[in-house]
């Protein structure tokens, strides 16, 4: 009596843990690739470059800054694959774009109220970060862009580049209709020459840590 009731043990504890093995396979697990990204500051470093380029009644125009700040946080694997933008904020002062014309920058200048809101100012507030090939991506960021004291919702499309030394690279270019940011269009040779409405603002920028 007593080997049988062993051997009836033994042969519950063994159904027990074929049901609790069958269970645990019949169910999806949960991912664990995502624990491994790693979320780390960067800064704007190298030689970055924005532009606010439009057009006028005579000619194009452009003006451009190599000097300005930013930061920035991705997430990224052990394997260098960006997963995530978790935040971006960037801030150009108004003097410092130029163009090939002192008249036009003092007329840009007055015309972005530079000398109250010295600042162009960009702050995420989402992202969504896409592979487009080997170490390439599309981030499409939602953010506020502040001009002229006036904050109106954007969004950023850049392309984005890890390259091998950890550094991350992001280009793009935005749409800026003045009249949204209560900006007076700039007049020049007496009203002969009226900058247009539109105008779009290009970015070419390395973050480093």
């Amino acid at each position: 009596m007593k080997t049988t009731a062993i051997a009836k043990h033994h042969a519950i504890r063994n159904v027990t843990c074929l049901g609790i093995l069958t269970l645990w396979l019949a169910f999806p697990r949960v991912s664990t690739a995502q624990t491994d990204d790693r979320s780390s500051s960067y800064t704007i470093g190298g030689n970055p470059v924005m532009s606010l380029k439009g057009s006028s009644t005579l000619h194009a125009w452009a003006m451009t800054a190599h000097a300005f700040t930013g930061d920035a946080n991705f997430s990224l694997s052990a394997h260098h694959k960006l997963s995530a933008m978790n935040g971006f904020s960037l801030r150009l002062p108004v003097h410092n774009l130029k163009s090939k014309s002192v008249r036009t920058d003092n007329n840009a200048y007055k015309a972005l109220k530079a000398d109250k809101y010295k600042d162009i100012v960009f702050e995420l507030t989402s992202a969504k970060v896409t592979s487009s090939g080997s170490n390439k991506y599309r981030i499409v960021a939602q953010g506020n862009l502040t001009i002229a004291g006036v904050t109106q919702p954007t969004t950023l499309d850049a392309s984005a580049v890890v390259h091998a030394d950890g550094t991350i690279s992001c280009s793009g270019a935005v749409p800026v209709y003045l009249a949204d940011y209560s900006i007076a269009r700039p007049t020049f040779m007496l009203g002969t020459m009226k900058v247009d409405d539109l105008t779009t603002l290009t970015y070419s920028l390395l973050f480093v840590q």
